[in-house]
């Protein structure tokens, strides 16, 4: 039944959007390469002749034999091992990310049985599509959220993070740089001791750790409480986070905790620890010294851009993979969330914020990011996948 509605929804969203090429003079479009909509609306614009293009916003890939999955905690760039042991590892590596949706310690069994259930049942809906894009000539492969159609495609990410092969593929583009001119909402500083370094730390938007429309209702407190099974890892997050910075009265941290502030600025008294529901992120990292997060590719990307070194406890999908990126490129240490205790996570930042190699290393990745260089690069790489002048 939930095929059937899902298949009957995109349908719709199929007829919309070839009505809307009818009506309209459409010379490209990008499409983003994780969205669960990715095959009918690729097929309403093969079938109307209008190029195409995929918005990466990870640095996930195809099934390869040279490289694995983002997923997986040891995809860290580099010179790739050849031979037939290698090979095999990154294959079983692919198998089971194509199983599933990565690590699943961020769920409960249940609920992480139903995540993965519900990705097969979006492959089975997208079969006749995939069939009537091959009859257009366009080839699909496995990637490790779902199959998707073999399009050129724009990565957002540094493409000095990424494996060698995929770094020098022609169909792939990077686009590394940040846009440090969007506006932000205003933000009141508290007072900041220019003598102390400043930590952010901010709390994942996936997994439902986005803001709730309803500020301070019950529902919100209900949906934020860390009694969910759902909600451990953040939980788990945060405390190894608090505990850690409650007893180093040197630093200053702040921290957005999302829906999750109500429930913890009353056990926070430490006056080196400012909570905030949400911050700024662009904002605070130009002030930062050193950033915590579970390791989404944006802000990971953000970090770079700026200059802030970070401390990365992955939890969820591609946050391993990146995880493993920044440790490559000697730009981050990487803890594990459910094992790191607040003393060695002290250990860690006092690493980051005392070893000048991290500097150095960012300040390399950042002088590969030339903004007029990238702007440049995607018009050209558009205009030699599509045939058109821009």
């Amino acid at each position: 039944k939930r095929l059937k509605n899902r298949a009957i929804n995109n349908r719709l969203e199929q007829d919309f959007l070839a009505a809307l090429l009818k009506s309209n003079s459409l010379y490209l479009c990008f499409l983003d390469a994780i969205r669960y909509d990715l095959y009918p609306f690729a097929l309403a614009l093969a079938q109307a002749g209008v190029p195409t293009l995929l918005l990466s916003p990870t640095y996930a890939s195809e099934f390869g034999a040279t490289h694995p999955p983002v997923f997986s905690s040891v995809a860290s760039p580099g010179a790739t091992r050849s031979g037939i042991p290698y090979g095999t590892m990154r294959a079983m590596r692919w198998l089971w990310a194509l199983a599933t949706r990565g690590h699943g310690q961020a769920f409960g069994r249940v609920e992480y049985l139903r995540i993965v259930a519900r990705k097969w049942l979006d492959q089975m809906r997208n079969v006749s599509f995939e069939w009537q894009l091959r009859r257009l000539g366009c080839r699909s492969a496995w990637s490790e959220y779902r199959r998707r159609p073999l399009l050129p495609q724009i990565v957002f990410g540094h493409r000095a993070l990424d494996w060698p092969d995929l770094a020098s593929d022609p169909h792939r583009c990077y686009f590394g740089t940040t846009d440090q001119f969007r506006k932000n909402s205003d933000f009141n500083w508290p007072a900041v001791d220019p003598g102390k370094p400043v930590v952010y730390c901010n709390l994942s938007t996936i997994n439902g750790f986005d803001r709730p429309a309803a500020s301070g209702s019950e529902g919100q407190v209900a949906r934020a409480s860390f009694s969910r099974v759902r909600f451990r890892m953040a939980e788990r997050y945060v405390q190894a986070v608090l505990d850690c910075f409650s007893q180093q009265a040197g630093w200053q941290l702040f921290i957005a905790c999302g829906p999750f502030y109500t429930a913890l600025k009353g056990e926070v008294s430490a006056p080196n620890i400012h909570l905030f529901e949400r911050l700024p992120q662009l904002a605070v990292l130009k002030q930062a010294d050193l950033a915590i997060t579970w390791g989404g590719a944006g802000t990971i990307r953000e970090c770079i851009s700026l200059g802030v070194p970070m401390i990365i406890l992955p939890a969820w999908t591609d946050q391993f993979g990146n995880a493993a990126r920044v440790v490559s490129c000697n730009i981050g240490l990487r803890g594990d969330l459910m094992r790191v205790t607040p003393d060695e996570l002290k250990h860690m930042v006092e690493r980051v914020l005392t070893d000048r190699q991290f500097g150095v290393s960012l300040d390399g990745l950042r002088k590969q990011s030339n903004t007029g260089q990238e702007i440049d690069g995607i018009v050209r790489f558009v205009q030699q996948h599509t045939g058109l002048s821009l």
